[in-house]
């Protein structure tokens, strides 16, 4: 038997125990205390008035008064309540006190065990370093909404070179990692879309025209701009993925070694119905992004602030672009 059980099978049991005696104690007040008294009072009272061979004033009053005590007698014996249920509910209410300090004691366990946990600091410097990011790429769209005819490509990559710091720490990104941050522009080309590399950072250098470049639906970059859908890959070598991203002629040696987890994020602008580009992020090591819930900031986290920062770079180039054509315009009528 558990202690709760116990608990109530007690609780259960002096309450019972303390409606008998108060039931107990009722009949005796009443029927042996007061009835005894009041029988005496009046036997009495008649046997004086027997003895004078009278009834006299004093005789009816001894009578009246008996007669009163024994109702306020009885009513003060009626009117007395069980206490156990009183009893009952303090003790219940001082076990919950009790319960509640142990959640609280645990919870400051749980803080403080928190505090000093290193995947916690290092949450805390993931977010941190995100923030940091965002505010420098923040900075350099603001400038370059000064300058007229600045392509997207040439903000989005002022963006990464000046955040690239902090954007790998908000990646997570060791220095024994191999890994990669790019964002490709969808380009119509020959009827088909074409998904280009227009901006990056990698821990191993590459020529931007170096980058591979990704038809619609082919690659992690092509299958996230077709269905218009963030793609998280924790593990490239899983099973599921050996025939969803065939690359064939695209296809390099070292693609095993180097991509074993990927995120993927469609660049949205506006309510276009297809994505403007996608930024995408990669890491050699298995396991460093995944959809599951994360502690803290995610490490996909810093991939979906990067489109978004794309996408508004995008909006001031075209608002740049928009802006010479309107002064270019004027000086000709002029």
């Amino acid at each position: 038997m558990d202690w709760s059980t116990l608990r109530t099978d007690l609780a259960s049991a002096f309450s019972d125990y303390s409606k008998a005696l108060i039931g107990r104690a009722r009949f005796i007040k009443l029927v042996l205390v007061i009835g005894g008294a009041l029988a005496a009072a009046i036997a009495l009272s008649i046997d004086i008035a027997h003895a004078n061979k009278e009834v006299s004033p004093w005789t009816v009053v001894g009578l009246a008064g008996a007669i009163l005590v024994a109702l306020g007698s009885a009513f003060d014996a009626l009117r007395e309540r069980d206490a156990s249920q009183a009893l009952i509910t303090a003790s219940q209410a001082l076990d919950a006190v009790h319960q509640r300090e142990l959640e609280l004691g645990q919870r400051e366990i749980d803080i403080n065990d928190l505090l000093n946990d290193s995947d916690y600091e290092k949450a805390i410097t993931r977010g941190l370093h995100l923030y940091s990011s965002m505010d420098v790429m923040r900075g350099a769209i603001e400038q370059s909404l000064d300058l007229d005819d600045l392509q997207p490509q040439s903000i989005i990559q002022t963006c990464l070179s000046a955040s690239s710091n902090s954007l790998l720490g908000a990646f997570d990104f060791s220095i024994t990692d191999t890994w990669t941050i790019c964002v490709y522009r969808a380009t119509l080309e020959s009827g088909s879309v074409l998904l280009r590399c227009i901006a990056h950072l990698r821990k191993i250098p590459c020529d931007l025209s170096e980058a591979r470049s990704w038809p619609e639906g082919v690659g992690v970059a092509g299958f996230a701009y077709s269905m218009s859908k963030e793609i998280i890959i924790n593990d490239m070598s899983a099973p599921e993925y050996a025939t969803m991203f065939d690359l064939n002629s695209l296809k390099r040696d070292y693609d095993k070694a180097r991509y074993a987890s990927l995120v993927a994020v469609p660049i949205n602008i506006g309510n276009n119905p297809k994505p403007w580009g996608v930024a995408v992020a990669t890491c050699d090591q298995a396991g460093h992004f995944s959809s599951e819930p994360s502690y803290g900031v995610a490490t996909t986290e810093p991939a979906r602030a990067l489109a978004a920062m794309s996408a508004l770079a995008a909006k001031a180039a075209e608002a740049g672009s928009r802006r010479s054509s309107e002064v270019a315009g004027v000086a000709s009528k002029g």
